[in-house]
């Protein structure tokens, strides 16, 4: 990673009054998302309804939960529009409001064509329902501890877990387990790669896995909690999943062929050395796991 992207990091990462800095931004400029990750959220949260249709957990009627909202209701909108009946969306601190609603509402409008076709449904119908109150509850910051038992049909994320501590994933897994009702289910989308390499291109989508966890980098690194990665990768995973008392339905992720290569001259630390190429290569992770 570039030290200049490293010392910014840092800043952030001991600035102090964050939250409410925050809001002072956003009471002065509205938010703006980057369109292609938008973009890249809607292509996702359609394989997430696509993938939970093909081991027959339904979205029609069902309850749900998204475990970590950020600024967009992105997918929240899209199981809106295959039929759930209500959403509660969660975060640790809050970044959504009606300006980001309605960017949501915008960007999710202009791939209505592709949301169809994965639906089945009347572009027009669709249109319609998108424009009509979209009811949801945002929770943040959220408690997973005093959230209801049996209160939710799905618990949803996309691009989140990466960025939480294992023993935390835990906690979390079995706070799902207690939460879902009995045959729920979860849908994850993980994102396995380097997210220092989304600011410098020259990187390998890999190159953090170079870094022992005591490294003075790394661990500078992690100071910004908004910027911690816990490089946990697919079969960790899955193993983790299991561990909770789910049953993994279906799990897709394909190792990167620029990745494998980047292997072969990369220095590995030796927390990953074990570890199957084709596991530490696959960049991004689908599953859907059903409690037991």
């Amino acid at each position: 990673m570039k030290l200049y992207h490293l010392a910014n990091t840092v800043a952030r990462g001991v600035l102090p009054f964050q939250p409410a800095l925050r809001r002072l931004k956003r009471h002065l400029l509205p938010y703006e998302d980057d369109p292609a990750n938008s973009e890249y959220c809607i292509t996702q949260g359609l394989e997430e309804i696509t993938a939970l249709r093909e081991v027959g957990v339904k979205v029609q009627g069902a309850e749900i939960l998204e475990f970590g909202s950020g600024w967009l209701p992105l997918t929240p909108l899209l199981l809106h529009l295959a039929g759930a009946r209500r959403s509660t969306l969660t975060d640790i601190a809050r970044l959504m409001d009606d300006q980001t609603t309605d960017r949501a509402k915008a960007i999710v409008a202009g791939r209505i064509g592709d949301i169809a076709e994965v639906l089945g449904e009347c572009p027009d119908t669709l249109e319609a329902k998108l424009q009509a109150p979209f009811a949801f509850d945002y929770l943040a910051p959220w408690h997973a501890t005093s959230h209801p038992s049996d209160s939710a049909d799905l618990i949803l994320s996309r691009a989140v877990f990466e960025h939480v501590p294992e023993d935390e994933i835990r906690s979390f897994l079995r706070q799902f387990h207690r939460i879902l009702r009995t045959g729920g289910a979860m849908c994850h989308v993980i994102d396995n790669s380097d997210h220092w390499q989304h600011r410098d291109r020259s990187l390998s989508r890999i190159d953090f896995l170079r870094y022992d966890e005591m490294d003075p980098i790394w661990r500078l690194a992690q100071i910004n909690e908004q910027a911690y990665q816990n490089r946990l990768r697919h079969e960790d995973y899955r193993r983790l999943f299991e561990e909770a008392g789910f049953a993994v339905a279906l799990e897709r992720g394909e190792p990167d062929p620029k990745c494998l290569e980047d292997l072969r001259q990369l220095p590995i630390a030796s927390r990953f050395r074990d570890k199957d190429p084709h596991d530490l290569t696959i960049l991004t992770s689908l599953f859907v796991a059903i409690k037991r």
